[in-house]
């Protein structure tokens, strides 16, 4: 494990470096499946299970509200996935934030943090980019959880904003995914805002049984480049969110 600080302004040139001659090694441009989670710092009984189960079906896995113990480094490395963290907290010496795990060690990779006006507590999120088999190009997969309580919408867009500018340069196939906190309408439209700028299109799910509150969907995956052969949320009670799982492929 490596503990080193990760800007996005210098990681970001070096993605873009990396963008040369097909690859001989990468995730399979046919076949890449994701899952995103927010795994309640592992508080809820099975949660162990589950994740195993998560892991070896996943070649992409998106953990919010990560508690990085040994018990969850193991499950990881048991699973044969590399992974890198963006750390929103530590709390008696263990770091807590997102965590995006992967079959294939990223290009590059890059954190964000933002403080939540009202709590003071900082929100997270990680920046990777993943080579592709046999494409010159790179996956940008953005692993997020977004401001949760806040008076007005000014941080929960910044938050949002400095992740969209973290992209512009990238021509690429993205995801962006994540517990976004999406309990308004407003809220909603923020999101929608930088989608756009990007070009991302949000994945539906034909069975939705992603956690409400407040009526609204919190976990979102956003993808561009990519078409969707499945799409599921599965329903848990391992935390107070239920996984949300796609299988993605290459647009050509």
């Amino acid at each position: 494990m490596q503990v080193q600080s990760l800007a996005c302004a210098r990681t970001v040139s070096l993605a873009a470096a990396t963008r040369t001659t097909p690859r001989a090694a990468g995730l399979d441009p046919a076949t890449i499946r994701i899952l995103t989670w927010n795994i309640h710092k592992q508080g809820d009984r099975g949660w162990e299970d589950d994740l195993q189960t998560f892991a070896a079906d996943s070649d992409l896995l998106l953990l919010q509200e990560t508690v990085l113990d040994g018990t969850l480094q193991q499950m990881i490395d048991t699973a044969g996935m590399r992974w890198v963290m963006a750390s929103s907290f530590i709390y008696e010496n263990i770091d807590t934030g997102v965590l995006t795990a992967s079959r294939i060690e990223p290009v590059a990779s890059c954190t964000q943090r933002i403080v939540e006006p009202l709590l003071r507590l900082p929100k997270s999120a990680v920046i990777s980019w993943f080579p592709l088999r046999g494409e010159a190009t790179t996956l940008a997969v953005v692993n997020v959880h977004a401001i949760n309580f806040s008076l007005s919408l000014g941080a929960y867009r910044a938050q949002f904003d400095a992740v969209v500018d973290a992209l512009s340069q990238h021509e690429g196939p993205i995801v962006f995914a994540g517990d976004l906190n999406t309990w308004t309408t407003n809220r909603i439209a923020v999101v929608d805002a930088a989608a756009h700028r990007l070009g991302l299109t949000e994945i539906a799910f034909t069975d939705d049984r992603r956690r409400l509150f407040f009526g609204h969907q919190l976990d979102h995956i956003y993808t561009r480049g990519l078409d969707v052969v499945t799409s599921s949320a599965i329903t848990v009670t391992s935390s107070d969110h239920n996984p949300v799982m796609a299988t993605l492929r290459l647009t050509r």
